[in-house]
């Protein structure tokens, strides 16, 4: 199965994005990486044509509906940014397997008691 990883560019190249990838792999899935040289090329020259949307979608989107499973990282905060956006709405509107990699977890995690506090208090 492939996967297509979406995630912000200043993740590019980073150890962040070899980790991802790395997960994404011993998941057993393909990763077709939208930080390829070839595809940025492919993208600046249609974005002559057609502008930011049509290249984007002709580039891009078109990949995320060749894949089976869409994976994607937001930033520290957890806010998305405008072209993962674009493709996550693409994946979702195509019926993919969404994954999202999980960010920063340990402002997340709750200690063992303000677990019980939140159990006790949906009880």
């Amino acid at each position: 199965m492939k996967v297509y990883y979406a995630h912000c560019v200043n993740i590019y190249n980073t150890e962040q994005e070899r980790q991802d990838i790395d997960t994404l792999q011993k998941l057993g899935l393909e990763v077709v990486n939208p930080n390829n040289p070839e595809l940025e090329a492919i993208y600046q020259k249609m974005k002559g044509l057609f502008g930011f949307i049509g290249a984007f979608t002709k580039v891009f989107l078109d990949l995320v509906d060749e894949c089976d499973v869409f994976a994607f990282r937001a930033l520290p905060n957890g806010k998305i940014t405008s072209g993962v956006v674009l493709e996550l709405e693409e994946a979702t509107e195509k019926g993919k397997i969404i994954i999202e990699l999980p960010t920063n977890i340990k402002n997340r995690s709750l200690d063992k008691d303000e677990t019980l506090k939140y159990l006790n208090d949906k009880v």
